[in-house]
């Protein structure tokens, strides 16, 4: 078996061993050897296991999604939730990184008073949860159904006891609704339902159905497990792997599934930072492109992921979505309306890598970057983030004082004469520079400052490309590509950060992808049936 890791003979990552190793002299190194990739040696020697995972508090989406299905809400609560942080990959999801303090807790209560009395005089609720009228059996049953749903397992027999008592001693004045109100405040206010809590035991424990069905739902929703899931989970039919790859292919086709693509896809590809984007005046920009950037990319994966294309196609499709006002900034003719349509795409772009929404987010405001555009290929696509660069090395591109202006090729070129910085620079600017044909807001372009685009570039190897499509179709010839997308669905379907053993797990779930077809689907479909995902325990804790 050989195990993934971003590998050493990949032409595109070649050069950056020297990158990497100049971290001595000029930045601090990026991890200690607990962060070390086990080598396929080590991985044939252990005994791999899933590993532990932090309590998961549930992040501000997936609070807002949970309230409104449990409660049949038609306001987002989580507007009054501070933000949450960042991992290391970008998700909002990792468990880490999930703390709660005093003014989490404090909103949390805010909310709670304010949904509970607008639930139970919900009549979609009282036909879910309170299908009787009162009395001790009705407080239980209602304990019973509603917190199967908010602690998404069966409440235990104490819990069913201590609710109910909370509901009789609530009914004030003999009102069944005010202490069915302060049960569903209790209730939300659970640690069972504000966090997702997978208990460890000495050993590997295999998660039982409720805990899979949680683990799906948020990874393909966002949100808490609907009936179905439920259902199985109650006669632990996901135990079973055919059921679970059932379940993936029902969860794909869901209108819940836009989860996935606001929760992996917006944070992988870092396009939410597109709401934030305003380029200078100079470029066409405004409100309706900006969405219709977003609209292209969503439309276009999911394209891919409901014909099950291989992931290759993720970077050299000759076709894209596009609405008139995106064909009209493309340069695409024959497009009216404001539906997206598939279009047949010209030498001009192809793939992923040429949408305005990549193409933005890596450019300044005024100019193009491909440092920006050549680091997010290395970290998003390839999993070999550089460096930092050196504290006191100056990363801005001016002008030069009087004499013709240069293009950006040739100011990077200057910025390289610094040895510090061409170590790692020889690497990621040439990555960028097949970009240059895009300006900031993704427009085709034939000049830069009065002289025409130089979009060629070499690798390592010595393998020259002309271009974004040319380098698209070396990339998605690399096993580091295949192996990257894993490892992002990997830290996102988990909720963590990846350990030294995950990289035997990644392999071995690239193996499976890749027997049937290489697909985003299979990869999904090979991660929820591994052992890394349907258990937890057996592995030590690391020092975090």
């Amino acid at each position: 078996m050989c195990v993934w890791r971003p590998p050493q003979s990949s032409p595109v990552i070649a050069a950056l061993v020297l990158c990497l190793a100049c971290q001595g002299t000029i930045g601090d190194p990026t991890g200690d050897d607990r962060d070390t990739p086990y080598t396929p040696e080590q991985c044939a020697a252990a005994e791999i296991d899933p590993g532990r995972v932090t309590i998961h508090r549930l992040n501000r989406d997936e609070y807002g999604n949970t309230v409104r299905a449990l409660l049949f809400e038609d306001q987002d609560p989580s507007a009054e939730l501070p933000l949450d942080d960042e991992s290391g990959n970008g998700f909002l999801n990792d468990a880490d990184t999930l703390s709660i303090g005093v003014l989490l807790v404090d909103k949390y209560d805010a909310v709670s008073r304010s949904l509970a009395p607008r639930a139970v005089a919900r009549a979609e609720f009282r036909d879910a949860y309170l299908a009787c009228d009162g009395g001790r059996e009705c407080a239980e049953q209602f304990v019973r159904d509603f917190g199967l749903r908010a602690f998404r397992r069966p409440p235990t027999d104490v819990e069913v006891t201590r609710l109910a008592d909370m509901i009789e001693t609530g009914s004030v004045d003999g009102d069944f609704d005010d202490g069915v109100e302060l049960a569903v405040r209790a209730m939300l206010l659970s640690p069972s339902f504000l966090f997702r809590s997978e208990p460890h035991a000495p050993g590997v424990r295999d998660l039982d159905s409720y805990e899979v069905a949680s683990r799906l739902s948020y990874f393909l929703w966002q949100t808490m497990p609907d009936q179905e899931l439920f259902d199985l989970a109650a006669v632990d039919a996901l135990a079973d792997e055919e059921t679970i790859r059932d379940q993936v292919g029902r969860m794909i086709e869901d209108d819940r599934f836009e989860g996935f693509f606001e929760g992996f896809l917006d944070r992988w590809l870092r396009i939410y930072r597109l709401e934030d984007y305003t380029p200078d005046e100079a470029y066409t920009f405004d409100e309706e492109l900006r969405q219709a950037f977003f609209d292209e990319t969503t439309a276009f994966v999911e394209h891919i992921i409901a014909t099950d294309a291989p992931l290759s196609e993720l970077l050299t499709a000759d076709y894209t979505f596009v609405n008139e006002r995106l064909a009209e900034h493309y340069g695409i003719e024959g497009i009216t309306g404001s539906e997206l349509q598939r279009v047949t795409l010209t030498e001009q772009r192809g793939g992923l890598l040429t949408h305005g929404s990549i193409l933005s987010v890596t450019s300044h405001p005024n100019r193009t970057s491909p440092v920006q555009r050549g680091k997010w290929i290395l970290e998003e696509l390839l999993c070999t983030p550089p460096p930092d660069p050196p504290a006191d090395v100056d990363a801005l591109l001016e002008e030069p004082e009087g004499g013709e202006p240069l293009t950006v090729r040739e100011r990077l070129a200057e910025h390289r004469r610094n040895p510090e910085c061409a170590v790692c620079h020889d690497t990621m600017d040439p990555l960028g520079l097949a970009f240059e044909h895009y300006d900031p807001v993704g427009m085709w372009r034939e000049e830069d400052n009065g002289h025409a685009v130089d979009a060629t570039g070499e690798l390592p190897d010595g393998r020259r490309f002309d271009g974004a499509l040319e380098l698209a179709g070396i990339l998605a010839e690399d096993d580091a590509y295949v192996g990257c997308v894993t490892e992002k669905l990997f830290a996102y379907s988990i909720g963590r950060s990846l350990q030294p053993q995950d990289y035997c797990i990644v392999q071995n779930v690239v193996d499976r992808a890749e027997a049937r077809g290489g697909s985003i689907r299979a990869i999904i479909e090979e991660l929820v049936i591994d052992d890394v995902f349907r258990a937890v325990g057996g592995r030590e804790e690391l020092d975090r």
